[in-house]
C-alpha cells in the first residue's frame, strides 16, 4: 500500500464537525478497501466530487475499516467507487452522524 500517511495517527478516532445545516458520514467497509478512497459529490453535481481514504480505525472491539467525510452541508450526495456499478446515493441531515455499511 502506498501511503503518504502514517495510518496509525487515525486509528484513535476522528474529529466530525456536525450542528445546524452540517452532517458527517461514515462509511464502513470490508479490510480489501483498505487504502483505497471513496469520493463523494452533491447530486445536483456530480463533478464537484471530494475523496477520503479506507483507513484502519481503533474500536474498543478491535479494528474495523472506514471512510469518513468530517463534515458536509446538509443534502443529497452521491458515493463513487470503483467496485460500485452506479452511485450509491446517500442523504446528510444536520447535526448528525450518517453511517452506511459496505461490509
Amino acid at each position: 500500500m502506498d501511503k503518504l500517511h502514517d495510518e496509525r495517527d487515525f486509528e484513535q478516532g476522528v474529529m466530525v464537525d456536525v450542528g445546524p445545516g452540517a452532517g458527517a458520514l461514515v462509511i464502513f467497509t470490508p479490510e480489501a478497501l483498505r487504502g483505497q478512497e471513496i469520493e463523494i459529490s452533491p447530486e445536483a453535481d456530480d463533478g464537484q466530487r471530494v475523496h477520503t481514504d479506507v483507513l484502519r480505525r481503533k474500536t474498543v472491539g478491535g479494528h474495523l475499516y472506514a471512510a469518513v467525510f468530517g463534515s458536509l452541508l446538509e443534502g443529497d450526495y452521491r458515493l463513487w467507487h470503483e467496485t460500485l456499478t452506479a452511485p450509491t446515493r446517500v442523504r446528510i441531515v444536520g447535526g448528525q452522524v450518517t453511517e452506511v455499511d459496505w461490509r
